[in-house]
């Protein structure tokens, strides 16, 4: 895969959230850390195998630890520097059953009907109003395979604050609160066996564009489609 170094710009009033920056220049970490203590100990109890697509993936913080126990992973993200960083760090011996897809999770998936026995998303589902997640989860369902398994987590109660102490808030989103987040969930995942488990985090982006410290409680969904 080729190095794509082009900045995929923001475009916040039509939900694209993308950071407007060369990946190739951040390092080989991923921005956004090692990743999450809870969600990586979820990862590594569960039972994950076949087919597994990797939402959102952004430059791959949890697409290793997939690639490490299912069959094969479809790393998806709107930004192709990303994602080609995703690619570029990934070990050798792992790519043979990685491909990365890049589209706009707003729109319809460009994939089949039923295709993933797996769906994984985190840092993304929250930013998103009512109606525009109700069309991503729609989509979400229509790809997995029945009895698959969906992993997310969902940000609440968010406050991000630059280094100079501005409080940053990406277009308009939602700003969901831990309850109203649990509602919606709820009802979005009907026809699912689901868990939800709470957790919090307080974490500095200094990689991010541009940069600050998130505080947040999060929910980390589990669902298993009936």
């Amino acid at each position: 895969m080729k190095s794509v170094t082009k900045p995929y710009k923001p475009k916040e009033d039509k939900y694209i959230f993308t950071e407007g920056i060369n990946y190739f220049e951040t390092g080989k970490a991923s921005i956004w850390g090692t990743g999450d203590k809870d969600t990586l100990e979820l990862l590594k109890k569960l039972e994950i195998r076949g087919k597994w697509l990797n939402l959102a993936a952004g430059d791959g913080r949890y697409n290793l630890a997939l690639l490490e126990k299912a069959d094969f992973v479809v790393a998806s993200d709107i930004d192709e520097s990303a994602l080609s960083k995703l690619w570029h760090n990934t070990p050798k011996e792992y790519r043979k059953k990685l491909e990365t897809k890049a589209f706009d999770i707003t729109k319809k998936f460009p994939f089949e009907d039923s295709l993933f026995d797996g769906i994984f998303c985190t840092g993304t589902l929250h930013l998103f109003p009512k109606e525009v997640l109700q069309q991503i989860i729609f989509e979400i369902d229509r790809v997995l395979k029945p009895n698959g398994k969906i992993i997310i987590d969902f940000a609440t109660d968010i406050k991000r604050v630059s280094p100079s102490g501005k409080l940053i808030i990406f277009g308009k989103e939602p700003l969901y609160g831990l309850n109203n987040a649990k509602r919606i969930l709820k009802t979005l995942f009907e026809n699912y066996h689901i868990q939800m488990r709470e957790s919090k985090v307080v974490e500095d982006f200094e990689a991010a564009n541009p940069p600050y410290t998130l505080n947040c409680k999060f929910i980390i969904l589990i669902a298993d489609k009936k």
